[in-house]
């Protein structure tokens, strides 16, 4: 049985309007379809929620690593909101809270929920720590934006990247990673030297359930793929 690693943006899952039940009901009809021959580990990140908590939190904490603890734990209420959906399936019954966890549910049931780890680390990076701890050479990045652009997406003839190596990426994430508590990017540096570290591809889709259909089978879909490439 395979092993599929999901990082699940926070854009997709908490809106300013709220939880996105919608998605996370579709999703879980999508993983029914595939968990005979898969198993998921899904990283959830915090969205809205955290960018609120956070930018409000500022006004009275002024120290980083706290203003991550309030990120890592709204990841978690997330994550638990998700797994909720996929009670009827084989789910972990906890979030997982750190890499030794991980191991034992990944061993134990079907699909695994977790959200951030550690302070200054996003939940794209636990998920490429997660894809290594599973064994898997895949992650799948749901997020608002199917694609990595040459530079920021708000910049004039700013152009998609269809098929990037790990290296163009990292240049990429080094202008957009500002390691500020609560901020928002495509892929952060640290995932993405970790992606090239344990040379695992990553495939971008946006909240397309069809998109991400085809990304699980492995077949072509709308958005960035990033791979070892000769560049690397």
């Amino acid at each position: 049985m395979g092993i599929v690693c999901i990082s699940l943006g926070g854009s997709i899952v908490s809106r300013k309007n709220g939880i996105n039940v919608s998605y996370i009901r579709k999703l879980a009809k999508l993983l029914r379809s595939h968990v005979d021959k898969n198993k998921f580990i899904i990283t959830v990140g915090g969205g809205y929620a955290t960018r609120l908590y956070i930018n409000s939190a500022k006004q009275i904490i002024k120290n980083d690593a706290v203003l991550d603890e309030i990120g890592i734990a709204i990841t978690r209420i997330n994550a638990l909101i998700v797994k909720d959906l996929f009670s009827d399936m084989d789910v972990y019954p906890n979030i997982v809270t750190d890499l030794n966890e991980l191991r034992m549910a990944n061993k134990s049931n079907n699909i695994v929920l977790m959200g951030g780890l550690l302070p200054g680390i996003s939940t794209d990076a636990v998920a490429i720590l997660a894809c290594e701890v599973a064994g898997s050479k895949v992650l799948i990045n749901v997020s608002k934006d199917a694609y990595i652009y040459d530079r920021s997406p708000s910049e004039k003839n700013a152009k998609k990247l269809e098929t990037i190596s790990h290296n163009r990426m990292i240049e990429v994430a080094s202008l957009r990673d500002t390691r500020e508590a609560g901020s928002n990017f495509v892929f952060d540096l640290m995932a993405a030297k970790l992606a090239k570290r344990g040379n695992i591809e990553v495939r971008f889709v946006n909240d397309d359930i069809l998109q991400l259909d085809m990304a699980i089978r492995g077949k072509k879909h709308s958005g960035t793929t990033v791979k070892r490439m000769d560049a690397n």
